[in-house]
């Protein structure tokens, strides 16, 4: 069996943080792709542990040693990276077990993959969403043959009950399944939808072990530790950056007045849409201690962000612009993302346009979502009195 482990150094922690106990071994059947190489791939930390067998009368095998108790892995034919060559790929729970992949149907799309606990809830979970995941598939075929938006707005609603019943299946999951592996990447799919006491509550809901593994799980931490802080009452959270003049603006030098941060940018429709109100806002207040604070996502084309910001006549001595702060070398993909002083991650924000109202104290008032005008206009005639 020919075996390829990259990234050397995750072999000296795995010798050091694993014991023999957490062994895994990988039993596979398929059919029809004799010499063929069969890749599996898992993560650990932001390093990717990668495997490999070459398919022998049918079979192959890998075997290893897990850092944790779970890890998902996927098992791979083909090239993960050139998606027009249609790799054949299938997921997997990695446990300390013996797992057996069958995939006597020539595929492991179609594999048949037996294992220890977590793999049991995949498949069960799996099994319930099939339907409708065949359902997204036909959709998807149908979508990009239609020829005018009116069409897709149609099959967009069609579609739409199908979505509801997937998310309804994923969002049962993590609630009956507290003690399940899984159970947090489903909180994390759903969490930026949801407010601050009931992500708390499905999180509290999971065992010890749960809570102790997995990206997933560190993120939905990471979204708990934001949103506390941004709750009512809190001091907002406070950042620098350079302004669109090139001169360094801090939010806490506005204490005293009422702020309106808003989260936009130069491409989002419904924020561009809502500038006219903010505007009127800005007008109406501004005399009376009032400023608004934008900060746009528009770090990767800085000249749309002031081209949009002239359009908009976003000017005035109140009115404060910054960019996001976050760096992304897209050649990296997801790894080259730099969230260090990322002002959006701070306020948990999922959404444009998304906007908070902050009191003269410096602290937060409440949060104001895409439609809200209403709401934020009773709360500042409730704070001015007009």
């Amino acid at each position: 069996m020919k075996r390829t482990i990259l990234f050397a150094a995750m072999a000296a922690v795995m010798a050091v943080s694993c014991t023999e106990s957490n062994k895994y071994v990988i039993n596979g059947t398929i059919a029809n792709n004799d010499g063929k190489t069969v890749y599996l791939n898992y993560q650990i930390g932001d390093s990717t542990v990668k495997d490999s067998a070459v398919i022998a009368d049918g079979k192959f095998m890998f075997e290893g040693t897990l850092d944790r108790p779970y890890r998902g892995g996927a098992l791979i034919i083909g090239d993960m990276n050139d998606m027009q060559s249609r790799p054949d790929v299938c997921q997997l729970a990695l446990e300390p077990c013996t797992i057996t992949v069958d995939a006597t149907a020539g595929t492991l799309k179609e594999a048949v993959i037996k294992g220890g606990k977590t793999q049991t809830e995949m498949n069960e979970l799996a099994a319930q969403l099939k339907p409708m995941q065949d359902k997204f598939e036909e959709s998807n075929k149908v979508y990009y043959t239609l020829e005018n938006d009116a069409q897709r707005d149609s099959l967009n609603a069609v579609m739409e009950p199908v979505r509801k019943e997937y998310k309804e299946i994923c969002t049962n999951f993590y609630k009956t399944h507290t003690d399940s592996y899984l159970a947090p990447q489903y909180l994390f799919m759903d969490m930026s939808e949801m407010s601050y006491e009931d992500i708390k509550a499905a999180y509290d809901a999971f065992t010890d072990d749960v809570k102790s593994y997995g990206r997933e799980i560190e993120e939905v931490k990471k979204e708990l530790d934001a949103l506390e802080m941004i709750q009512p009452g809190h001091e907002a959270p406070d950042f620098t950056a350079e302004d669109i003049n090139g001169k360094q603006f801090t939010l806490s030098s506005l204490k005293g007045k009422v702020v309106i941060l808003d989260f936009w940018a130069s491409w989002c429709k419904p924020c561009r849409a809502s500038n006219p109100h903010m505007l009127q806002l800005y007008k109406k207040y501004y005399d009376k201690g009032f400023e608004l604070v934008y900060v746009s996502d528009d770090d990767s084309e800085p000249e749309k962000w002031r081209k949009a910001v002239e359009e908009d006549k976003l000017v005035g001595d109140g009115i404060h612009h910054v960019l996001r702060g976050l760096k992304w070398d897209r050649s990296k993909g997801l790894a080259g993302m730099d969230h260090t002083n990322d002002i959006s991650d701070k306020y948990a924000i999922h959404f444009l346009p998304t906007k908070y109202l902050i009191d003269r104290e410096g602290k937060m008032v409440c949060k104001i979502n895409e439609g809200e005008d209403e709401a934020l206009d009773a709360k500042l005639k409730e704070i001015f009195g007009f």
